[in-house]
């Protein structure tokens, strides 16, 4: 039987084992990342007082390892004549895994800080030039992670995330990891892929041990295949040798399955939220009369400012079309004190050169902001007097 998404996921951070023995392991887990996190600041020290060179960066890698609790088993050798490697995806910190053990980097869509990315092997693919990367580090491969994201270990996901295409010699990366307790990953719609999972990275801290077991597999060749045939190659191989089921979800599907979990946000605003709105809409719509509602709310919901939203309107950022009273309204007095500040009429001519326009358009908005400033002092019967 086929394995569906929801089959893939971990719903439950305590699965197969008894929830009390952890409750028992608590105070000295808690002791324990206690212990790794002073330890993490001596890694954050190490890493700005060291040299960048090989020595140190193993140094800081086991140091890394024992920080999160993670052991490393690694099968078979790498080929030093594959520069990307292929692997299956199961944690956060497969990276760190894979590049104490095969001395490779990982590429990400993460936005992590430098030094974090560096202690995990993590490189973001939009600061990524393969060309460059291979002649400045030939002897340090690529390892790519097409599911798109970690599941539960019970089946590969369909490679749909590929960083950099495909060489003709690929070596696939088979990890799979253990630990007492707990789930490695724990599935939530805020993390999903799309950020670090700081959640479970705590957990790594918190735990006795993450028992990680890199398999590196024979190289394939791509003797002629496509690079949807050849990636299926690679993905067979990785299946075969985990004993899991190649599934045909996808990481889409994934997410899909993972997202009806998550609270369902309300369609409407709070009546808090409407009325704090609607305050902010009419302090707008003193100062600029002539613009509608319906777009002084409209911006609002972006800006929640009532200066960034008159910026918008005068400076011309946010477009609309203005309203004037209509011819039936009465009036207003002629007995009434006159405006100080009278918007001339539009002429209909076109400034010819763009210094022409730019002072006229700073013209309209300090003409502008001088009627709704006077306006306002009027309104409020405000004393200018010293």
């Amino acid at each position: 039987m086929a394995l569906t998404a929801e089959k893939l996921i971990n719903d439950e951070r305590f699965c197969g084992d008894n929830p009390v023995q952890f409750l028992l392991y608590l105070p000295f887990g808690l002791i324990l990342m206690v212990l790794r996190i002073i330890l993490a600041c001596i890694l954050w020290i190490a890493s700005f007082i060291l040299p960048d060179k090989s020595a140190s960066r193993q140094f800081i890698s086991t140091l890394a390892c024992i920080t999160f609790g993670v052991y490393i088993k690694v099968k078979g050798k790498r080929d030093p004549k594959c520069s990307v490697l292929v692997a299956n995806y199961v944690s956060c910190l497969d990276s760190l895994a894979a590049s104490r053990a095969l001395g490779s980097i990982t590429l990400r869509k993460w936005k992590v800080p430098p030094f974090f990315a560096s202690t995990l092997g993590i490189k973001n693919i939009a600061q990524f030039v393969r060309k460059q990367h291979f002649a400045e580090s030939p002897e340090k491969p690529v390892l790519l992670q097409p599911e798109g994201g970690p599941t539960n270990g019970k089946g590969l996901l369909k490679f749909t995330d590929w960083s950099i295409p495909l060489t003709n010699t690929v070596q696939p990366i088979a990890i799979s990891v253990e630990r007492p307790f707990t789930t490695v990953t724990l599935h939530r719609h805020s993390e999903a892929g799309r950020r670090f999972p700081w959640r479970d990275l705590a957990w790594f801290l918190c735990s006795p041990c993450s028992v990680f077991t890199v398999r590196a597999l024979p190289p394939l060749e791509r003797s002629g295949d496509t690079d949807q045939m050849f990636a299926e190659r690679i993905r067979q191989a990785l299946a075969e040798n985990l004993q899991v089921e190649a599934t045909e979800v996808n990481w889409e599907d994934l997410r899909r399955a993972v997202l009806p979990r998550a609270p369902v946000p309300r369609t409407g605003p709070s009546s808090a939220v409407s009325n704090e709105r609607s305050r902010l809409a009419r302090q707008v719509k003193e100062v600029l009369p002539n613009v509608p509602l319906q777009d002084i709310m409209k911006d609002l919901a972006k800006t929640r400012s009532v200066d960034v939203t008159i910026t918008n309107f005068l400076e011309g950022l946010t477009p609309y079309t203005p309203e004037y009273p209509a011819a039936s309204e009465p009036q207003p007095s002629t007995s009434a004190p006159q405006p100080k500040y009278i918007t001339p009429p539009p002429t209909g001519v076109f400034p010819k050169t763009a210094r022409e326009r730019q002072m006229s358009f700073q013209e309209r908005k300090a003409q502008m902001i001088a009627e709704a400033r006077q306006r306002y002092i009027e309104k409020h019967a405000i004393s200018l007097g010293c």
